[in-house]
């Protein structure tokens, strides 16, 4: 069975990336010395990337976290079944680095969005659908918690979605094509400018 790249190893593959998005928007920003985000991604049958979208981010400004994800868009990988990924990136005194892995539940506490202030009831007319995906969750899987989230186009449309589970956890593509489905099938609140990001937490409610 081929081994997919760990957090480590996707991160030595970005980090000059990922540093000269920090150098670039340090020029303009230059009190930004302390942060921290993490970029989950999915990753398709032939390699290519096909969704990036941030979450658990803090002291980055928006510019380096979509010129982060951009360059992890851009990344391909070994053609195989597709997969997800999750790496946590941490800004210190000025250097960045890779951080630590999140906890196995959701990574924030309730939905956020990026640019797109007015889509929180479009959100919530999706939980039953997203609750829906997780009934025939083999608890026995150990998932205790996944972050579902979009890019969103000036359309509100989806341009992007995808399902990742707590600590870069593999989801079963089952739940994983079912909850990012709801999102890719949503009609949004267009974002206030250039692309918008929904990111919705679920707890799986009795998982061990």
């Amino acid at each position: 069975m081929r081994k997919l790249p760990d957090a480590a190893a996707i991160y030595a593959r970005l980090e000059s990336g990922l540093v000269r998005c920090y150098e670039l928007g340090k020029k303009t920003t230059p009190e930004m010395t302390d942060g921290k985000l993490t970029l989950n991604a999915s990753i398709d049958a032939n390699g290519k990337t096909t969704c990036v979208i941030p979450s658990d981010h803090t002291g980055l400004t928006q510019d380096v976290e979509d010129c982060m994800s951009a360059r992890f868009t851009a990344e391909t990988f070994d053609e195989g079944a597709a997969w997800s990924a999750a790496v946590p990136i941490v800004l210190r005194g000025g250097v960045l680095a890779r951080g630590e892995s999140a906890p196995d539940t959701a990574v924030i506490d309730s939905v956020e969005t990026i640019r797109m202030p007015d889509a929180f009831e479009a959100v919530e007319a999706l939980e039953p659908a997203l609750q829906a995906c997780l009934r025939s969750t083999d608890r026995s899987a150990g998932v205790r918690g996944l972050l579902v989230g979009a890019r969103v186009g000036a359309d509100g449309r989806a341009q992007c979605a995808l399902a990742s589970g707590g600590g870069g956890r593999a989801l079963p593509a089952g739940v994983s094509e079912c909850t990012s489905g709801v999102l890719r099938a949503a009609k949004f609140p267009p974002p206030k400018r250039g692309s918008g990001i929904v990111l919705v937490p679920i707890n799986v409610v009795g998982s061990k």
